[in-house]
């Protein structure tokens, strides 16, 4: 019975993940690059065509590619997207293997780009997206168009609740689940106000974090080896939009006036009642102000 639930319960994930795909303009593609295979998303229209220049989507640890579905329908420009499954994540190479460190990661995009042919990337990250999307910016400004930095790691000036947490219990909520009722913890901690999910497809998502957690504890170790990147952002050229979320549990709202300070050619949004990831939370309210962004770019 337990495993006709879970078919069930998989089947409707799938169906309603292709469905806001399709309504995003996108389709799936993957590159075999020298540390694996990549699974992304891409403009439909684009996916044969020029993608020289290119919005790319860096999603969070413990994420994937579907986090930019809603944000992607509202987005408004000119350019393709190309939205991966970074390495370690979703549909990608997830190998125990690897080395998921910032900088390797940074290595990986870039080589990423290079077989897509994009010479310039705006490039937009959550989370530990944004802190690799900080050092690609800072190290191969040729490569990097604009940079939108949204709930970013790298640059942690005040303790975000979830730090403080975890030295008071030694417990990570976001790391430690074990059902559908952690990960709706979890959801709790990450989004002021998550949004509707059945709880058939919360299963389901449950289920395969659950599957993930070693390579989820793997990766957060590797990534915590070298994640500041404020030595970089002085280095930054890129036009920059910080955007975050005022209800911020993870990461707290001081870095983002810490990364405008350090960042010259940056400007600062705050979204009130809004969490982690304000691109899940707020999906229109962050397009509307990243297509504003872009158009002032000429984009």
């Amino acid at each position: 019975m337990n495993s006709l639930f879970n078919s069930i319960g998989d089947f409707f994930l799938e169906k309603a993940l292709a469905t806001e795909t399709r309504r995003a303009g996108l389709a799936k593609d993957s590159r075999q690059l020298s540390f694996g295979g990549v699974e992304f998303l891409c403009s439909e229209d684009r996916k044969s065509g020029n993608l020289s220049e290119a919005i790319v989507m860096l999603h969070g640890a413990a994420s994937n590619k579907t986090s930019w579905l809603r944000f992607a329908q509202q987005l408004k420009s000119n350019l393709p997207l190309i939205v991966p499954d970074l390495p370690g994540h979703g549909k990608s190479v997830s190998d125990i293997k690897l080395d998921y460190s910032i900088q390797s990661q940074v290595v990986w995009l870039k080589e990423l780009l290079a077989a897509l042919g994009i010479k310039r990337a705006h490039l937009i990250g959550n989370s530990m997206g944004g802190a690799i999307a900080i050092q690609v910016a800072a190290t191969s400004p040729e490569l990097v168009a604009s940079l939108v930095l949204i709930d970013t790691a790298g640059a942690e000036v005040t303790p975000g609740w979830l730090r403080q947490h975890v030295e008071a219990t030694g417990i990570n909520p976001m790391l430690e689940v074990r059902d559908a009722s952690d990960y709706r913890a979890m959801m709790r901690i990450g989004m002021e106000a998550p949004p509707y999910i059945p709880g058939i497809m919360v299963s389901g998502l449950a289920r395969e974090f659950v599957e993930r957690s070693v390579l989820n504890r793997k990766i957060a170790a590797d990534i915590a080896q070298d994640l500041d990147q404020t030595g970089y952002l002085s280095k930054i050229t890129a036009p920059s939009l910080i955007i975050w979320g005022a209800m911020d549990k993870v990461l707290h709202l001081d870095n983002a006036e810490f990364l405008h300070q350090r960042i010259a050619k940056s400007r600062k949004i705050v979204l009130e009642k809004v969490g982690h990831v304000p691109m899940v939370e707020a999906p229109k309210e962050v397009a509307l102000a990243c297509s504003e962004f872009f158009r002032d770019l000429g984009q």
